[in-house]
């Protein structure tokens, strides 16, 4: 099982990755800087065994692999202003700017990378909005997403349809 959490800059999508990794006893993995250098280290962390990556290109390097699972994080910028604000000490009209010119580097970033746009909701396996249920409700949904998702595999390789039908 391989996670990867991309996110919207301020969402909680790092912290929330740790404490998933934490809650399901693999390593977490950031990969913020990411650039060409930088795939060799994304897939070498993959190639080690079931892990979490937080960062906006991991999910494009680790495409096809087996066990993979692609999150994105986001929030609404009140939330995410509100976060960044306590966290770096700046007014909200400041960490609104920060969140803005992140995610507008990031976007250039991932396309430069990967020919593909940035927080393209078709390319996740599941979008979350952290901030109606914070980081903990975020933790906890994503750890029901993920045995779920192992579940039906488990089933699915035993002959069983993901509904639980068993196929003679």
């Amino acid at each position: 099982m391989l996670i990867t959490i991309g996110r919207r800059y301020g969402s909680g999508g790092k912290e929330i990755g740790e404490k998933l990794a934490q809650r399901l006893d693999v390593p977490c993995y950031v990969a913020d800087d990411v650039g060409v250098e930088e795939v060799q280290t994304i897939l070498d962390w993959a190639d080690k065994g079931p892990c979490v990556i937080v960062g906006f290109c991991a999910d494009h390097v680790l495409t096809g692999r087996p066990g993979l699972i692609k999150v994105f994080i986001h929030s609404d910028m009140v939330h995410r202003t509100r976060r960044l604000a306590k966290e770096l000490g700046v007014t909200q009209e400041e960490a609104e700017r920060e969140a803005l010119s992140r995610d507008r580097e990031r976007a250039r970033v991932y396309g430069v990378l990967t020919k593909e746009k940035w927080a393209d909701l078709a390319h996740y396996d599941l979008t979350v909005d952290s901030g109606p249920l914070g980081v903990a409700g975020t933790v906890e949904l994503l750890s029901q997403f993920v045995a779920l998702k192992v579940m039906r595999k488990r089933a699915v390789g035993k002959g069983e349809a993901g509904c639980g039908i068993r196929w003679a």
